[in-house]
């Protein structure tokens, strides 16, 4: 498998298992966030398959035996409620985004032509971006957990 079919795959199975997750919890509001989670690997899919039809791919490496982040992922399950928590699904979603960005890295350092670091340089820096999405999302989501309802009983910094 070429490093472009390679990414295209593993953000559709992204997108797959968020959809079955927000399928599993389709009761509840937290779906609408495995919902947003699928939608946003579909756009990286399809930027992908665009960025594919504008490119060469033949000498790209070939990484038919590499496991992408999604191949081998479970539903979601939180040991404590039956039903995940908002923070949890962003915690989890940080979590596969710092995967991403570690595989894609790993792979740029063994792929030697340009096109293909290009192609995992990008992917890289979306990937980047999207973690910094989802750790800003945690901290939103965390501080009013954190934060008592009288500020004299500690200082708490701007925002």
């Amino acid at each position: 498998m070429q490093t472009i079919e390679f990414a295209i795959k593993m953000e559709a199975d992204g997108a797959q298992y968020y959809r079955e997750q927000a399928k599993a919890f389709a009761d509840h509001p937290i779906a609408r966030a495995f919902e947003m989670l699928a939608e946003t690997e579909i756009k990286h899919q399809r930027l992908l398959e665009r960025y594919q039809q504008r490119q060469s791919v033949d000498q790209m490496q070939d990484l038919s035996k590499e496991n992408n982040v999604f191949s081998q992922l479970t539903a979601f399950k939180n040991d404590i409620a039956s039903i995940p928590r908002q923070l949890d699904v962003y915690r989890k979603a940080l979590e596969l985004e710092k995967q991403s960005i570690q595989l894609y890295t790993s792979l740029l350092d063994v792929t030697s032509d340009q096109s293909g670091q290009k192609l995992l340089r990008f992917l890289i820096d979306e990937e980047k971006k999207h973690y910094s999405l989802f750790d800003e999302l945690v901290t939103l989501v965390q501080r009013p957990e954190e934060w008592v309802e009288d500020a004299e009983f500690g200082q708490r910094e701007d925002y």
